[in-house]
């Protein structure tokens, strides 16, 4: 025991002593995405804060054992390197685990799933429309949704996202004109207004600014 206290004792004054060494705090999010640096591969998402958002970060932690799904939040050296001594596409920063200090199950990966509609401003899905129902598709790794509205299919970005906000941009579609255009015009709209949204097992109600009910889903199986 007294050795290894020792060792560890040897080991912070080497750190502390080492003016290219300092430590940081960063939390990692749940999912790699796919991402390009030399070529395309696969990043981690890192902040620097709880407020911040995610930002690419294309290179590994040296002892840090990743598990998707949960949200980490670490302590890491970072060493700066010699870029003279450094191949041309190498980062001059070395990062490595000290210490894992929380993980956590995302909970914004229960959204990620197909919704079919079955209510849209009170009405009931089986009356809703006969060209077939809208549909959403939330991706909360890349921040984006795709679907039907019952007629086109529409794709946007997830504009804002956390544990009962979410709020998306634009949404672009194609231009079919189907025969009825009321509930794919119902719905497109309604998307633009989303400010919040509340699940409960399988099933997804989206609401407005006012917290007025504007979408209701069920989970695809």
């Amino acid at each position: 025991m007294t050795h290894r206290i020792l060792t560890l004792i040897i080991s912070l004054l080497f750190m502390s002593c080492d003016s290219n060494l300092n430590e940081q705090i960063i939390w990692v999010n749940s999912a790699k995405i796919d991402c390009v640096g030399v070529g395309p591969m696969q990043c981690f998402q890192i902040k620097n804060s709880e407020e911040e958002p995610w930002t690419n970060f294309y290179q590994d932690i040296a002892g840090f054992d990743f598990e998707p799904g949960y949200i980490y939040k670490l302590k890491v050296s970072i060493k700066t390197l010699d870029k003279d001594e450094l191949p041309a596409d190498k980062s001059s920063l070395e990062y490595r685990l000290v210490e894992v200090l929380s993980k956590q199950a995302d909970p914004l990966l229960s959204l990620n799933d197909i919704w079919v509609i079955t209510k849209i401003e009170g009405a009931e899905a089986k009356s809703i429309n006969s060209e077939g129902n809208p549909i959403l598709e939330i991706n909360t790794r890349s921040m984006t949704i795709l679907g039907s509205d019952g007629c086109n299919n529409y794709r946007g970005k997830i504009e804002a996202l956390s544990e009962n906000k979410i709020s998306f941009g634009p949404i672009m579609g194609t231009k079919k004109a189907c025969r009825d255009m009321d509930i794919p015009n119902k719905y497109t709209t309604a998307l633009s207004k989303v400010k919040s949204y509340k699940k409960e097992r399988l099933e997804l109600v989206l609401y407005d600014e006012t917290n007025k009910e504007l979408l209701s889903f069920k989970k695809v199986d």
